[in-house]
């Protein structure tokens, strides 16, 4: 009941005309019910007074990234109906509590067919929903994370690894290294990621960022060279050494191409607001991803018409998880020429490569490798 309230008041259902594709539809057809467990964190909601409850919204990183994640999904589902596909969405609260999730889904399961379950977006109440799947046998798809510590044969991980990601952007970095200055510049506690890149290239030099915080910008003026090109890789995950960085080695510049900025680490703190867009441009920023970028997003006017604001990162991962899970249950293969026509119907951007894991379960090692020029982002390897 309180999941209703939460959409009710958000007006997250409701209906519009779907815009022409020009890609042409295919051929599929299907009907089922697909479970989401999302802490959407109902138990912390105020449904009495609206003016508090907004406050509670705007301050739960969990609910909002719930509430977008499903609302990509539920853009999904209504351009499947365009189809002839039925999907029937069964949201599930899981409010952070494993026991609590998995009676919620059993209950839904004594009412209504869940074909596939999605989620959830942490590992916090992973155990329990694995445990479920399994019992239920009912596949189970991780759209977020990219090392399940307890898996099954039914669990499908939808991101890279993290390790899948830093090797393809380094293969990728060694394969374009022409003999430019490389400095590597690391939290203390990512030293071993720094030796490991600085293998890779002679002569690269490391910099601590945490002990030499105060003095970063005296230390990477030196260690620039200003003549010649100078590559960067950044091996941290704090925004002030990542915004510091930034503004340090744009200030440097002499030329272009002078100085390229890489960063190898999956939770980079470059991914923010906060970091200045063209100061990443001018340096020619370059990382690997899950997703393509959203300006490659196909759907995007559709979404704004639904919610009067484009997609974010989490809502277009909504969307694509669910186009997965329809593939899936189809039985069409990604490969296939039915598969690979469904996805580029459906715009999906997360590249998927499915593998089975030494472990038993399917793992998706799908990357991009993406860059930043003339503010403009583009994909240079997959």
């Amino acid at each position: 009941m309180k999941l209703k309230q939460l959409f009710c008041v958000l007006a997250l259902v409701s209906m519009f005309t779907l815009q022409g594709q020009s890609v042409p539809a295919p051929q599929i057809k299907g009907s089922w019910g697909i479970a989401f467990a999302l802490p959407f964190r109902t138990d912390k909601m105020d449904f009495i007074d609206p003016a508090l409850g907004q406050k509670i919204l705007e301050a739960r990183n969990d609910t909002k990234s719930s509430l977008s994640f499903y609302s990509g999904a539920l853009l999904a589902i209504r351009r499947l109906d365009s189809l002839g596909v039925k999907v029937n969405p069964y949201p599930v609260d899981t409010q952070l509590n494993g026991s609590l999730a998995q009676s919620e889904l059993e209950a839904l399961y004594a009412e209504h067919n869940i074909d596939f379950l999605i989620g959830p977006l942490s590992d916090r109440v992973l155990p329990a929903l694995s445990n479920w799947s399994v019992q239920r046998k009912i596949p189970i798809f991780l759209p977020s994370i990219p090392d399940a510590q307890q898996v099954n044969s039914l669990m499908i991980q939808g991101v890279s690894k993290n390790e899948t990601l830093r090797k393809q952007l380094l293969d990728y970095a060694k394969r374009e290294w022409k003999g430019q200055r490389v400095t590597i510049i690391h939290d203390s506690e990512e030293l071993n990621q720094a030796q490991s890149i600085a293998q890779r290239f002679p002569n690269a030099q490391k910099v601590d960022a945490t002990v030499n915080s105060n003095r970063l910008l005296e230390v990477l003026t030196q260690k620039m060279d200003t003549v010649n090109s100078n590559w960067v890789f950044v091996e941290s995950a704090n925004l002030k050494t990542a915004s510091s960085v930034a503004s340090i080695l744009s200030s440097q510049l002499r030329f272009s191409g002078h100085i390229r900025l890489w960063s190898p680490l999956f939770t980079n703190a470059f991914d923010n607001d906060v970091i200045d867009f063209k100061q990443l441009s001018d340096l020619n920023y370059t990382t690997s991803a899950v997703q393509e970028p959203l300006t490659f997003v196909s759907w995007g006017s559709q979404y704004f018409a639904e919610w009067a604001k484009y997609p974010d990162k989490i809502a277009v991962r909504g969307y694509d998880s669910v186009m997965f899970a329809v593939l899936q249950l189809s039985g069409l293969s990604i490969t296939s020429p039915e598969g690979r026509k469904f996805f580029e119907w459906a715009g999906v951007t997360h590249p998927f490569n499915m593998v089975q894991d030494s472990r038993g379960h399917q793992v998706n090692q799908g990357f991009v490798l993406i860059a930043l020029k003339d503010m403009e982002w583009e994909v240079i390897g997959r």
